[in-house]
């Protein structure tokens, strides 16, 4: 009787000692998401403020291209209309 008691307290104390660590490697776990949440907040935050100073120099990029491509157009035109003429005869 006396032998069964003490290994069902040892039974006990094992899985008293097994259920710490779960909880501790739980609190580890949540402290390691918190640490994960706030890095992925400050990634966010500076990829909004980075796009934010980004998107006049963009805006400038891709008008200057569009103005690029557009006078080029309008040099090539006399050539094209050439061409279409030459292609319908």
């Amino acid at each position: 009787m006396r032998a069964d008691y003490n290994n069902l307290r040892a039974d006990y104390n094992n899985l008293r000692a097994d259920y710490n660590n779960l909880r501790a490697d739980y609190n580890n776990l949540r402290a390691d998401y918190n640490n994960l949440r706030a890095d992925y907040n400050n990634l966010r935050a500076d990829y909004d403020r980075l796009l934010q100073n980004a998107s006049p120099l963009l805006e400038l990029s891709q008008n200057t291209t569009f103005k690029i491509y557009r006078k080029a157009y309008q040099k090539s035109l006399p050539l094209l209309r050439a061409i279409r003429r030459w292609v319908k005869k």
